[in-house]
């Protein structure tokens, strides 16, 4: 497969549009947008490939047993900095590193922060004076949590849920990132595209391991070009993982 992100997907363009609210808040402080979703939907990949988008964007995971310091120093070290050892200090360098920098922050899993309300508070504090946008992504659910405190949840300007891919979603991947060998695209033909949709429930995850098959499947056939009736579907299970060999259909 080619190892390309695809931007054009339903969850993708949601996500951006988000942003774009967020960009045009009313008030200032609002500048936080939370991002949420069930395991598979591609809600990481989303968030790690924004950051990316521009070498100013911090992005962090959190950890389980994250704390204020452990949090702090993960900040400071991705602005660039050499981490102090007091919170204070750590604090400090995070204000200097984002005050006026136009960077945003991205923090994953954020879960794990909710354990230490320190954790949830030093975000809110960096956005207040910074007018920082921080991106937080989670698990379904997430929200409910957060609703909590309230001082965080009412600085929350877009909530994005991340749902199942839609068919046009699955027809887009296979058409960006499958191969029938290193450079030479594979068509995916649609009642393909459509079987795959169906066994995978259109879980992100699982459509890329299903693509990664059937482009096993064309390489061992010689295709480039693969329908539903070059493969034994029946066997396409859930998991988007093919357990036949492909049947070359004369």
């Amino acid at each position: 497969m080619r190892p390309i992100f695809v931007k054009n997907l339903t969850n993708v363009e949601r996500f951006l549009a988000g942003i774009q609210r967020v960009a045009q808040r009313g008030a200032p402080e609002a500048c936080w947008q939370l991002v949420m979703g069930s395991p598979g939907l591609g809600k990481t990949k989303t968030l790690e490939w924004w950051a990316t988008q521009n070498d100013d964007h911090v992005y962090l995971r959190a950890k389980s047993g994250w704390r204020l310091n452990w949090a702090l120093r993960d900040l400071v070290t991705e602005l660039g900095e050499m981490p102090a050892n007091r919170s204070e200090k750590l604090f400090e360098q995070a204000l200097r590193g984002l005050a006026g920098s136009g960077r945003n922050v991205v923090v994953d899993e954020i879960e794990h922060a909710m354990h230490d309300t320190k954790v949830i508070e030093m975000l809110r504090d960096i956005s207040d004076l910074t007018e920082t946008h921080i991106i937080i992504g989670g698990m379904t659910g997430v929200d409910k949590k957060l609703k909590r405190y309230q001082q965080i949840y009412s600085r929350i300007t877009d909530v994005m849920r991340f749902e199942m891919c839609t068919v046009k979603d699955v027809h887009r991947v296979c058409e960006s990132l499958a191969e029938a060998s290193s450079g030479v695209p594979l068509k995916i033909e649609d009642d393909l595209v459509n079987a795959i949709h169906a066994r995978t429930e259109g879980r992100l995850r699982s459509v890329l391991n299903a693509v990664k098959e059937v482009e096993r499947h064309a390489r061992k056939g010689g295709l480039k070009s693969i329908a539903a009736t070059d493969m034994q579907l029946s066997l396409l299970t859930n998991d988007g993982k093919a357990r036949t060999t492909a049947k070359r259909v004369a």
